[in-house]
């Protein structure tokens, strides 16, 4: 393979009580702003609200419908095209649906549309469902926990998924410092988050494994930072080809995949430092 990267030979271990002050610092500070946020962190699944689908006669443009909507206060609703791009589905924390059909009138006069149907998605429900939602990223990571056990042994596993509760904790706090809500979209990314970055992991441990039977000298540390130093360029160059899509994602995929790409790309940068 075309070699991008010479042979690195960077203490990493050397280094690592540094980064355990600077990972704890940015995720106390992150956990402490979820915390001050309280409800205004969760969007409408998981606070509940009120649904609402509507239909045109013409595809209507996702962007424009949002400026719309931010036009009236209502910039941080949530949009959804179903089905096809005639239909549209808003969730709101409140039912506005006479404002908004005041509003289509105005901006999209020569789009005839119809309303579908109104649903209200009470509290209980959202909790209910922001429940759910932590129990499957927990059973995730019990999932992970297992597999690495049974692939390496239990030293590995534990190291793996400490790891990601670390990037899930500074993806929950890079989202509630820029003031986005978690919603379905924000665990999907999450659970991505945790799946790119046990990659990242077994790959290194692997070669850990390996150089532990082909280095007869030198102890366990230098071990892990020949492994990580001869994976490095691996690292670097896997990562930074996923971040152009996710780059991409977040500057040209839209309001509507916005927090979803932002959340990926803050996961991402936070996987790969957690797995070196």
């Amino acid at each position: 393979m075309m070699q991008f990267f010479r042979e690195t030979r960077i203490d990493f271990i050397g280094k690592r009580k540094i980064c355990y002050m600077v990972s704890a610092a940015i995720i106390v500070m992150g956990l402490a702003i979820f915390a001050m946020r309280g409800e205004k962190n969760f969007g409408v699944d998981f606070s509940g609200g009120t649904l609402q689908q509507f239909v045109f006669e013409k595809p209507v443009n996702i962007e424009e419908m949002q400026s719309a909507l931010k036009g009236i206060g209502y910039g941080n609703a949530s949009l959804q095209q179903y089905g096809n791009p005639r239909e549209i589905i808003i969730r709101t924390q409140e039912d506005i649906t006479k404002k908004l059909s005041g509003l289509f009138k105005e901006k999209f006069n020569d789009n005839p549309f119809e309303l579908l149907k109104v649903e209200t998605v009470g509290p209980a429900v959202g909790k209910n469902l922001r429940q759910n939602a932590m129990i499957s990223l927990l059973l995730a990571l019990l999932g992970i926990l297992i597999y690495v056990m049974f692939r390496f042994n239990l030293n590995y596993a534990l190291a793996g998924v400490i790891a990601l509760f670390h990037d899930v904790f500074i993806a929950v706090g890079a989202l509630a410092l820029t003031q986005r809500q978690f919603d379905l979209t924000i665990v999907a990314a999450l659970l991505t988050i945790a799946g790119y970055s046990i990659n990242d992991t077994i790959v290194i441990y692997d070669r850990i494994r390996e150089n532990m039977r082909l280095v007869k000298k030198g102890s366990l540390a230098d071990v892990i930072n020949l492994s990580i130093n001869q994976t490095l360029s691996r690292t670097i160059l896997t990562t930074g080809v996923t971040m152009l899509v996710v780059i991409a994602l977040l500057f040209f995929g839209g309001a509507v995949l916005s927090d979803f790409a932002f959340c990926l790309f803050i996961g991402f940068i936070s996987g790969v430092y957690s797995t070196v």
